[in-house]
């Protein structure tokens, strides 16, 4: 009898082991294949990239992107052009990038603005417009301008960490003519500063520390951290279902922040931006896996507590068994 039951329980380890091994397999597989398939391959240019127009005449010119095979949740884009030639009106975000991590900001010479994709579930891939800027023609050209993407420009890609993805990024290039009334160099209207990129600060100058780029945890509330500028503000979006925070760095530049909201099973991507105390933005990413949490099998043959749960359930069987015949009597 207890050989009997030592066989059951030896088979309800097996069946254990059975549904746990797929799954961890699963998990495992999906990190990997995360990992796989991110890799720096996306490029950036504008469109149009050829423009001629006459002096005060405006025009609207569109970031685009092409992911090739990175699946990407933020882009920071940094975009210079020749301040006596031309003045950035607006930056706004395009249709692929419903998330604004940073608010589009314009100065002389200069705009800017973060964007998130809607989740990491539904990261951006393919090609599609991320910014629309909409700029002034102020003076005559002799040679044709360029608008450039900055170096600080930044592309963040599911299952890459803090890797900028961006391989390569294309100018356009602008030819301004006289118009009817233009004569001379014009004056660019005074824009006001609020917050423009300075120098060229690195986009790691906000780093996530934890959770380890693609690493997994099975914690629903993992506790993020990283550092930053001191006392810099820091804004986090984590996907999938988007949760936005602002924390702040101390006087160390550390910043933490634990989730209220639970995550779900699966993958998850932080994207972390940072202001600091100049009004330069610098944006960082990482990814990880949140795993199911299992109970570990433990050995159940030969170990008397089972046997003794098993022989009651065979009780109770037979009890009922014996029950039901006397009614049927």
């Amino acid at each position: 009898m207890e050989i009997g039951m030592k066989k059951i329980g030896l088979l309800l380890v097996v069946v254990v082991l059975l549904v746990a091994i797929p799954a961890t397999v699963f998990l495992v597989g999906r990190s990997q294949e995360l990992r796989k398939r991110a890799a720096p391959a996306t490029s950036l240019a504008f469109s149009p990239a050829t423009i001629s127009k006459k002096v005060n005449d405006t025009f609207s010119i569109e970031a685009t992107i092409n992911t090739g095979t990175n699946q990407v949740v933020a882009a920071e884009l940094h975009i210079t052009f020749d301040p006596v030639k031309l003045e950035a009106q607006t930056i706004t975000s395009g249709a692929l990038f419903p998330n604004i991590l940073a608010s589009g900001v314009v100065d002389r010479g200069t705009a800017s603005i973060t964007v998130g994709a809607a989740s990491a579930t539904k990261p951006v891939t393919g090609t599609g417009t991320i910014a629309v800027i909409k700029f002034k023609a102020l003076d005559k050209t002799d040679t044709p301008v360029q608008i450039r993407f900055a170096p600080n420009t930044f592309v963040g890609s599911l299952g890459e960490g803090s890797t900028n993805v961006l391989v390569g990024s294309t100018p356009a290039n602008i030819t301004i003519t006289n118009g009817a009334t233009g004569a001379g160099t014009l004056t660019p209207t005074p824009t006001p500063k609020v917050a423009s990129p300075s120098g060229q600060a690195s986009p790691s100058a906000v780093l996530i520390s934890s959770p380890a780029k693609d690493g997994s945890t099975n914690s629903t509330t993992p506790k993020i951290t990283g550092k930053a500028a001191p006392n810099s503000t820091v804004t986090i979006t984590i996907y999938s279902t988007p949760q936005t925070v602002v924390v702040t760095a101390d006087e160390m530049g550390n910043w933490t922040y634990t989730p209220t909201t639970p995550l779900d099973p699966g993958p998850h991507s932080i994207v972390a931006t940072a202001t600091d105390a100049s009004g330069a933005t610098q944006t960082s990413t990482t990814s990880f896996v949140i795993t199911e949490a299992t109970e570990s099998a433990q050995p159940v043959a030969g170990t008397m507590e089972v046997t003794y749960v098993l022989l009651a359930l065979a009780v109770l069987f037979l009890l009922s068994g014996v029950t039901t015949a006397l009614v049927i009597r």
